[in-house]
This record gives C-alpha cells, sequence and structure tokens, in this order.
C-alpha cells in the first residue's frame, strides 16, 4: 500500500538521478570523446523519457534537461530548454496517440530532435553572422554530435524503458 503512493516519486527520482549521472558523464573532460566530438547524452535522455510519460511531466523534465545543458554551454540560457520543451511535448502526444514506444521510433525522435538542434544552434550562432567557412562547423562539428548521440541513444532507451516499467502500472506500448 505505501509502496503504490511511492511509485511516482521513485520514478521521478531515478530519472532526475540518471539525468544528473548522464550530465556529469557528459560534461567530464575527454570521457566518451572520439576526436573532438562528445556525445549529447541528456538530449538522448529526453527524448525517451517523452516518450514514455505523459505531456506535462515530461515538457517540466525537457526544459529541466535543456537549461542543464544551456548552463554547460555557452549559449543563451534558456536556449536548449526551449528546444527540448517544445520537442518532449510533441514527442510524448505522438506517443501517446500514433506511435508506439519502439526502439526505431526513439532514434527516429533522437535524430530529429539532435538534427534541428543543431540546425537551429548553426543558424543562429553562425549563419546568420555570416562567419566564413561556417558550413564546416555544421559537417565537422554539428553533423557528428548527432550522430554520436543518436547511437548513444540505445543503452539510454533501454534504460528509461527499464523505469518507465519498473514503477508505471500500465505502460503505453
Amino acid at each position: 500500500m505505501q509502496y503504490e503512493k511511492l511509485r511516482p516519486y521513485l520514478k521521478w527520482a531515478s530519472y532526475y538521478a540518471a539525468l544528473i549521472i548522464l550530465y556529469v558523464l557528459q560534461t567530464t573532460p575527454r570521457l566518451f570523446q572520439i576526436f573532438e566530438t562528445k556525445p549529447v547524452f541528456i538530449l538522448a535522455l529526453a527524448v525517451a523519457v517523452s516518450m514514455f510519460e505523459e505531456v506535462m511531466p515530461s515538457a517540466v523534465f525537457c526544459m529541466i534537461t535543456g537549461l542543464l545543458w544551456d548552463v554547460s554551454s555557452d549559449k543563451l540560457l534558456g536556449f536548449n530548454a526551449i528546444i527540448l520543451l517544445i520537442c518532449g511535448v510533441f514527442i510524448s502526444l505522438i506517443c501517446i496517440y500514433y506511435l508506439h514506444t519502439k526502439i526505431a521510433n526513439a532514434l527516429m525522435f533522437c535524430s530529429a530532435v539532435a538534427l534541428l538542434q543543431g540546425l537551429i544552434d548553426y543558424l543562429f550562432y553562425y549563419a546568420a553572422w555570416n562567419h566564413s567557412n561556417s558550413y564546416m562547423v555544421l559537417v565537422l562539428d554539428i553533423l557528428p554530435t548527432a550522430l554520436y548521440t543518436v547511437i548513444s541513444m540505445v543503452p539510454i532507451y533501454f534504460l528509461t524503458k527499464w523505469i518507465s516499467y519498473k514503477f508505471n502500472p500500465v505502460v503505453r506500448m
């Protein structure tokens, strides 16, 4: 009886613990770095949580994830928070009403969000200021980071799925 009341709190505590751990792994210098590319683990986690959870809680989680990402990058505070918030709401709604929570869909969503965030970042920080050879940032930084993030989605998806199944009495298929 008491465990039933604690389920939602334990589930979200697990998600936030995973967020903190992945944030530390993501921001640790040279850890998981291939050449100059590092994955954005917390983006993958935000996408995965959005797939398994309801709209409002996943929106808040995505916003907090985006704020953490903003703190660790040299972007305007709230830049990634707004992008992840909007993407998290759309992913949650799509998974509730249209698509199943499968690994193929997770990879598709992660690819879309990583590329969308990368392109918006490129447009606002490089293309808008007409830097010479700014396309090299897109080719050598943004696209490899997006690809590495999508690859990292696989274990993060299964971790999120396990947490969701462990604490939700009824889970979306």
